[in-house]
């Protein structure tokens, strides 16, 4: 979204917005008289509402609100055709925010003063933010300069249905608006009943190094694909927990030996061995103030769920998923039929190349 304008019936202008990509050279006032009059133009001439306008660059989208004394159009402006159905969704965010905020003063007519309106910014910066606008240039321009950021999706929440992508590689829209919601769904569903917080993000990595980074905002599941250049497939899949076919843990108590032995990052405040049932193998508390030890057989749910994304998407074996929520991250690292699942706090584990390095420390030890 380049620009903004609220326009009442009268032609004035009530509030703007531009973005920081684009340089503004024109004046508000100005444009939204034009912008006014071409829609007074064509609903006398024509009988109609006018709902978009394509320029040369830029499309031009138009939405009214008639519902109070002042009648208003929300006009947004963006050169990027592809995002134009994901705007209007924005649009009626913004047009119902506005409207509910001003109600009084727009239930009465105009008087002349629009500087009230001003203390929108904050409600929009947060309309913005909740849809992902505030990373999406960012995003395509990264992406573009070529490198590890290969793409990024935007996904509405509960169906999956993508409203945009940008991307420098195959991208499965089908798979990825099937399976994202999903683990999205539990992995909230695992952190509101068991830790009474809200999950923020969902990191998961093939052992090829495939990543897929999942932000979570109020209004949209932001899908950020990356390729790093470390690949540890044949050694990870040569370690002994690949060679068996079991779905049951064989010795646990010799496995769990393994685990005794190794040295954790600080950072690391519990880490549990747990197997595909939800049994505990092994515990260690490093710190008792973050006692998961009720909540940790359910995580397995939500790492069943990242190995069948990692195999549909990629057609990789998982190699780790972490879940970062308001307090506190959950790592787990895919051993075939048992899981490794570290418990840290959010401050301290939400740099994903930090969980990358303790996630692979952790393999060097085990290999």
């Amino acid at each position: 979204m380049d620009d903004l304008f609220i326009i009442n019936e009268s032609g004035q202008l009530l509030y703007s917005w531009h973005s920081e990509n684009i340089s503004k050279t024109s004046d508000d006032d100005l444009i939204s008289g034009f912008l006014s009059a071409l829609d007074s133009f064509v609903s006398v001439e024509r009988g109609e509402d006018i709902k978009a306008l394509k320029l040369k660059e830029t499309n031009i989208i138009f939405e009214k609100w008639s519902t109070y004394v002042q009648k208003l159009t929300f006009v947004v402006t963006s050169k990027n055709e592809e995002l134009i159905e994901f705007l209007h969704s924005i649009v009626h965010d913004i047009m119902e925010s506005f409207t509910k905020m001003f109600k009084e003063p727009l239930n009465k007519e105009f008087d002349g003063e629009v500087t009230k309106f001003t203390s929108f910014n904050k409600e929009l910066e947060e309309i913005l933010f909740a849809h992902g606008l505030n990373t999406l240039m960012s995003s395509i321009r990264q992406i573009d300069k070529g490198g590890i950021f290969k793409s990024v999706i935007f996904l509405e929440p509960k169906a999956g249905h993508v409203f945009y992508i940008h991307a420098k590689q195959f991208v499965n829209k089908g798979k990825l608006s099937f399976l994202i919601p999903l683990i999205v769904n539990s992995a909230q569903f695992l952190y509101q009943n068991n830790l009474n917080e809200n999950v923020n993000w969902i990191l998961l990595t093939t052992v090829r190094n495939e990543n897929i980074l999942v932000e979570i905002r109020k209004k949209i599941l932001i899908v950020k694909q990356y390729q790093l250049s470390e690949n540890i497939e044949n050694e990870f899949l040569d370690l002994e927990f690949f060679k068996t076919k079991d779905k049951y843990v064989k010795k646990p108590k010799k496995i769990a030996e393994i685990f005794e032995k190794l040295i954790w990052d600080p950072k690391i405040k519990q880490i549990y061995l747990v197997d595909l049932l939800g049994k505990i193998i092994y515990a260690k508390l490093f710190d008792e103030e973050y006692d998961c030890t009720d909540y940790i057989p359910e995580t397995i749910s939500v790492l069943t769920s990242s190995k069948k994304l990692s195999e549909e998407i990629y057609n990789r074996v998982l190699f780790n998923s972490s879940i970062g929520g308001e307090k506190i991250t959950t790592i787990c690292i895919n051993f075939n039929n048992i899981v490794l699942v570290m418990i840290g706090k959010v401050e301290d584990l939400n740099i994903f190349q930090k969980i990358q390095d303790i996630c692979f420390n952790i393999f060097l030890q085990v290999k």
